[in-house]
């Protein structure tokens, strides 16, 4: 409901009408009294995709496929940066565009690889956080392992060097060269984890996100620093980060077991 009301607030500003209504407490309360009339929807289950999860998935594909070439570019981009589905991926009609489709997607242009493939430079032309399409520069170090993204990009581009630099960054197809979808990202997705033994699972879309702010806090990267590596605005990462039986388990005892700093009185 919120964000109808939110896109309703937003048609209106655009139209210049005030908008004081929508910071009218009554309407907070109305939505709360709406909230304990009804039962809050039951919230899909989505499997995070950490690195671990990330390598199995990698060590599936054959090195020498175009195909492979830019599944495995994908996934360690969208992993590396905290990529929401939709800045990687898009759709046939979006090609539409023409010379505006750079404005929007990532093309290969929008990829600039530095000091012998130590890292790379990746230029977001529109993304949630970035409405007003300014662009976004983010900076991925070379992890120099499987699951690296410097040397998966530069491994497609050497294999990419007939399309010309405003063509989409992925395509399906050396030659014919179709819409890199959300569809066939998550589809590719719940195929390799099966194939790599990790399961049937929920993945989507999310589980690149999600994983990557769940593997940041498991290998100890604090919060500010996770929020700065996702570009999250506010604390809504917190939500992503999920921990497993074992470290909750682990978290409770060390909670019991821990010493007041200072006399509690």
């Amino acid at each position: 409901m919120k964000l109808y009301l939110a896109g309703i607030k937003s048609y209106q500003l655009d139209l210049g009408i005030e908008c004081k209504a929508f910071s009218d407490p009554r309407l907070e309360r109305t939505i709360q009294g709406i909230k304990r009339d009804h039962n809050e929807p039951e919230r899909r289950k989505r499997t995070h995709l950490t690195r671990g999860h990330l390598l199995k998935i990698l060590t599936c594909l054959a090195p020498h496929s175009y195909e492979n070439r830019v599944i495995r570019a994908a996934f360690t981009l969208a992993f590396a940066g905290f990529l929401r589905v939709g800045e990687f991926t898009y759709k046939e009609a979006d090609r539409e565009l023409g010379p505006s489709f750079g404005k929007w997607y990532l093309t290969k242009r929008s990829i600039q690889i530095h000091q012998n493939d130590t890292y790379m430079e990746l230029n977001l032309p529109a993304s949630k956080t970035d409405p007003f399409r300014k662009g976004i520069k983010l900076t991925i170090a070379a992890s120099y392992d499987t699951g690296c993204p410097v040397q998966a990009m530069r491994a497609l581009l050497d294999m990419d060097n007939h399309r010309p630099d405003h063509a989409p960054l992925f395509c399906l197809g050396k030659f014919s060269q179709q819409a890199f979808t959300r569809e066939h990202v998550v589809a590719r997705l719940q195929e390799l984890a099966i194939i790599a033994g990790l399961g049937q699972g929920n993945w989507n879309g999310h589980s690149f996100r999600r994983g990557a702010a769940t593997w940041a806090a498991e290998v100890g990267i604090s919060e500010n620093e996770i929020q700065t590596l996702g570009r999250w605005r506010s604390d809504a990462y917190k939500v992503y980060i999920e921990f497993s039986r074992k470290e909750r388990i682990s978290l409770s005892k060390r909670f019991q077991r821990s010493l007041p700093s200072r006399r509690v009185t």
